[in-house]
């Protein structure tokens, strides 16, 4: 379990994230856990080798704000996250709408046991 991260509201993620960037840190990274009907969403941030993190729970079912208008990076990790889980995220500054990885013909959602 992680010492350093601070649990937000889903709602909370791009303010907070913007504060972060504010502050000098980083992008580092973002991990996702389905944890059965919910995902959390861990967004990881670096400062010196000091590292911060965000964890938002979502259910998946609500759009998501997408943190690639502070961390253009971000745009990676959130369209892999919507080709894994299907997750969608608004307001990607490049949005592949679910075929960053997969093909339009290929399989959905390949990280999720029971497919949505």
């Amino acid at each position: 379990m992680l010492e350093n991260f601070t649990e937000i509201e889903a709602k909370d993620i791009l303010s907070q994230t913007k504060e972060y960037k504010k502050s000098g840190y980083r992008f580092a990274a973002m991990t996702c856990e389905h944890t059965g009907e919910n995902f959390e969403l861990t967004y990881h941030f670096d400062l010196n080798y000091e590292l911060k993190n965000l964890r938002a729970v979502v259910d998946g079912k609500e759009p998501i704000d997408s943190i690639s208008t502070v961390y253009p990076s971000a745009f990676l990790i959130e369209n892999e996250f919507q080709d894994l889980y299907g997750l969608v995220f608004q307001g990607l500054i490049i949005d592949y709408k679910g075929n960053l990885y997969l093909t339009p013909d290929g399989p959905t959602t390949p990280m999720m046991k029971d497919k949505k």
